[in-house]
């Protein structure tokens, strides 16, 4: 594990791609006993200097063993037969009963594919650069990004498209596809080119296929033994694709349902696009009705690069954890929260450093300094944030809620004993390896906040 200083030096000046070798902190390899996948795991164990853990019918049986190992990244190897909507709740709850909080130990995902082989391609993933991407929901969001097209999914804003080039802000306009088989010619005709790094989808979904349209449409993109095929009325077209990408299946159900006694995994949705060139997937594995993933935007979005697609659903994952935690989310908001938190996965390697290319400032300026103490295995760590931009939208950073209340922050190296010396916010959790903030209130554009405080590292 490299010293915590110089690792803060490299995070704070480098958001760049770093090779995947030189992660910080532990990888744990989780597999079934029996697991014939040995390409895959030894590829793992080769790149990151992994450790191995054997379970025989569950993962909680490894917890005090992982626990001692204090992981950074876990990744479960699993084959394709796995029972993924049960499996995907034991690998959440499992990540976060290393210790005794109730927030995540590690920044966790699963790798799996139609046959060893895609794993191991998988496995051995290039980090992906966003640059371009293309998105069926928020068209906003492609301002973030250098450029990209948008299509609207919803049926009541028909005809909604969108461009964003580089150095300009994405430009709608109106004269887009009017009817379902229309719409899906014309998303066939972007994916078609095989240019986008990035891929966004909403609206409804099932364990082998997406709507296109929302709140009900005919036209469907749908897949069968690694293969896509883009449907709708008179209209059967194939979709192809190889370019390396990340694909964020945002607000739809199932399609992160691999394999289940109901749903074969020949036909699963996300282990095709995973054949179509996606090196890391994030889904639901059950019927999503609450936006709680949504919010994963203020991580990877809008920090220009500064955390990958695995550590931003992490953040987002102590972020919910926190508002459950302090009772911040109450009634149905608390409910959605609870339910929504478990159902979300990301599959792939969790290390894989991908992340958006840098393209203007962040949302919220952060920075770390970290001093060693004369206490040996001590150090005085001081977080600043600087609020750039507020949002519109119904989303919690948003103008709405009165701005950024609540965040959070990967430290370079989990950190214990934890002595608050002075803080300008109305509460700081460090559990481990990450920060959470609460201002009290909305932080609007050119607030500032700051906490200092001393910590033993974790070894």
């Amino acid at each position: 594990m490299r010293n915590l200083l110089s690792a803060a030096l490299v995070f704070l000046t480098c958001c760049s791609a770093l090779p995947a070798a030189e992660i910080a902190g532990r990888y744990a390899i989780i597999v079934r006993r029996g697991m014939p996948w040995k390409q895959v795991v030894g590829a793992l164990q080769d790149r990151y200097d992994g450790q191995v853990f054997t379970f025989d019918k569950a993962p909680e049986e490894l917890l005090q063993t992982v626990a001692r190992y204090k992981p950074r990244y876990a990744c479960f190897v699993c084959e394709p037969t796995e029972n993924f909507p049960e499996f995907v709740l034991e690998a959440n709850r499992f990540c976060r009963e290393l210790d005794a909080d109730p927030y995540v130990d590690a920044i966790w995902g699963i790798l799996t594919g139609l046959d060893e082989q895609q794993a191991l391609q998988m496995a051995r993933s290039e980090p992906v650069i966003v640059r371009r991407a293309f998105t069926k929901t928020q068209a906003d969001w492609l301002d973030w990004v250098a450029e990209g097209e948008y299509v609207t999914e919803w049926t009541r804003d028909r005809g909604e498209v969108g461009t964003k080039h580089p150095g300009e802000t994405l430009r709608l306009q109106d004269g887009g596809p009017k009817s379902d088989a229309d719409d899906l010619k014309h998303v066939h005709s972007l994916l078609s080119r095989d240019n986008f790094d990035l891929i966004i989808g909403s609206g409804h979904g099932g364990q082998h296929n997406w709507m296109l349209m929302y709140p009900s449409g005919s036209g469907f993109l749908t897949a069968g033994d690694g293969a896509l095929t883009m449907t709708a009325p008179g209209v059967s077209l194939p979709l192809r694709a190889s370019r390396p990408k990340l694909y964020w299946a945002v607000g739809n159900c199932l399609t992160g349902e691999v394999n289940s006694p109901r749903n074969s995994f020949r036909n699963s949705y996300a282990l095709a696009w995973m054949k179509n060139g996606a090196r890391q997937y994030i889904g639901a594995v059950q019927p999503t009705w609450y936006e709680l993933n949504w919010n994963m935007a203020d991580w990877f979005l809008k920090q220009d690069g500064r955390w990958t697609f695995a550590e931003s659903l992490f953040l987002l994952r102590q972020w919910s954890q926190f508002l459950l935690a302090e009772n911040v989310a109450q009634g149905q908001d608390r409910r959605g929260t609870e339910y929504t938190d478990g159902i979300f996965v990301l599959y792939g390697d969790p290390a894989l450093d991908s992340r958006i290319e840098k393209n203007r400032d962040p949302a919220l300026d952060e920075s770390l300094q970290v001093v060693p103490l004369e206490q040996s295995g001590r150090v005085r760590v001081t977080y600043t944030v600087k609020v750039n931009f507020v949002g519109l939208g119904n989303k919690r950073t948003a103008e709405k809620y009165d701005g950024w209340r609540i965040f959070s922050h990967l430290l370079p190296e989990s950190l214990s004993d934890v002595q608050i010396e002075k803080s300008d916010f109305a509460k700081v959790v460090i559990p481990g390896d990450s920060l959470i903030w609460d201002a009290g209130t909305g932080l609007k554009v050119g607030d500032q906040r700051s906490v200092t405080f001393t910590a033993a590292r974790d070894r």
